[in-house]
C-alpha cells in the first residue's frame, strides 16, 4: 500500500509528484493564511514584551474589525476548499484531520479567555470538536475525517467522520487528532499561580481529550491490525517540533503536542504523521513509533509504502 501525505497547505494547491499511491493523508490547516497571517507575525512580536497581555482574537477585531475579519475568513474557507476539491479530483480515499486553520473548532461556553485559566479551559473545549467545518468539506466525495469514534471502511461511498476515529481501510487502523496548535498539557508553573480548585478543572479537561481519544482506539474492530495516527500537531519534544523562528517568542521551545506524544508512548502506532510546525520537516522515532512531518507548502509531499507484512517499506520525501 502506498500513501501519499501532503503537508500544511494554507490554501495552496499542491503539486503532486507521484500520482502512484492508494490513498492521501491530510493533517489539516487546508485553509488559506495569506490574509490573516501577517498579523499573527506582528502579534508574535508583541507578545515578547512581557508586559503585554492581550488575547489574539480581541486583539486581532481591534486590529481590523469584526467585518472585515469576517469576509477574511470566509476567503480562507472558499480557497481551501478549492484546493480540497483538486485533491478530491484524484478519485482516492483522503485520510484527513482539520488543523487549527480549517474553522472547525469544538464550542465553548467562555466567549472572552482574560486569564490563564479561562484561556485553557476554553481551548480544551475548542479541541474536542469532532466535525471539519461542513462550508470546508461540502461535496468533497473522498474525504474521510478520522474524529473521535471507530467506524469500519466499507468504499469510497460511505466514508464518513475520522477526526478521533478509527477506520480499517486495507489493513491498517487510520485514527486521527485534530484542531491542537500547542502543548495541551497543563503548564506546572501556571498551575501554581492560580487556584487548586481550577487546577483539578484543567487537569480534568484535559484528562477529558485523552480519554476521548483512548476510547477510538480501544474501540477498533480489528485490533490485530497496525495503526497510523494522524494527528495536526506533531508530537511534543521530538527534532520536528522544534520553533526555528527568531522573531518568534516561542524560539527554540517545543510546541507539538503532548496529547499526541502521550497517545504514540501508549499506544505505539506504526506510524504518526502531523504537521502545524512548518519548519519542522523530517521523520524521528517516540518509541516503536516512526514520526513524520512533512513540513509546509505546495511542494511538501511525502510517500510512504507499506508492504504485505504491515511494515514500513520505505518513506520517501518528494
Amino acid at each position: 500500500m502506498k500513501l501519499l501525505v501532503i503537508g500544511d497547505l494554507h490554501g495552496r494547491k499542491p503539486i503532486i509528484k507521484n500520482k502512484d499511491f492508494d490513498a492521501l493523508i491530510l493533517a489539516g490547516d487546508i485553509c488559506d493564511d495569506r490574509k490573516i497571517a501577517p498579523f499573527y507575525k506582528k502579534f508574535f512580536k508583541l507578545i515578547k514584551n512581557k508586559d503585554f497581555d492581550e488575547d489574539f482574537d480581541e486583539w486581532l477585531i481591534r486590529e481590523i474589525g469584526k467585518k472585515r475579519l469576517k469576509e477574511y475568513e470566509k476567503e480562507s474557507v472558499n480557497i481551501g476548499r478549492k484546493t480540497l476539491k483538486y485533491i478530491d479530483s484524484f478519485g482516492k480515499p483522503i485520510f484527513m484531520v482539520a488543523g487549527n486553520w480549517d474553522q472547525s473548532y469544538g464550542k465553548s461556553r467562555i466567549k472572552s479567555p482574560e486569564d490563564y485559566y479561562s484561556h485553557m479551559r476554553c481551548a480544551y473545549d475548542l479541541w474536542l470538536g469532532d466535525k471539519i467545518n461542513p462550508s470546508l468539506t461540502k461535496g468533497i466525495k473522498n474525504l474521510n475525517n478520522c474524529m473521535f469514534k471507530c467506524i469500519e471502511f466499507k468504499g469510497i461511498k460511505n466514508l464518513n467522520n475520522c477526526m478521533f476515529k478509527c477506520i480499517e481501510f486495507k489493513g491498517i487502523n487510520f485514527i486521527g487528532y485534530g484542531l491542537s496548535s500547542a502543548p495541551e498539557k497543563p503548564n506546572k508553573k501556571f498551575l501554581k499561580k492560580i487556584k487548586d480548585k481550577e487546577a483539578k478543572s484543567l487537569k480534568k479537561s484535559y484528562k477529558k481529550i485523552l480519554d476521548k481519544l483512548n476510547t477510538a482506539y480501544k474501540e477498533r474492530k480489528n485490533k490485530k491490525l497496525p495503526t497510523l495516527f494522524i494527528t495536526h500537531n506533531i508530537p511534543y519534544n521530538t527534532k520536528l517540533d522544534t520553533c526555528k523562528d527568531k522573531e518568534s517568542y516561542a524560539y527554540k521551545k517545543h510546541l507539538g503536542s503532548t496529547i499526541a506524544r502521550t497517545f504514540c508512548e501508549k499506544f505505539r502506532p506504526l506510524i504518526c504523521t502531523g504537521g502545524h510546525v512548518h519548519e519542522g520537516k523530517g521523520k524521528d522515532k517516540i518509541g516503536k513509533t516512526t514520526i513524520i512531518n512533512p513540513g509546509y507548502g505546495k511542494q511538501a509531499q511525502i510517500l510512504i509504502e507499506i508492504n504485505e507484512k504491515k511494515k514500513i517499506k520505505k518513506i520517501e520525501f518528494l
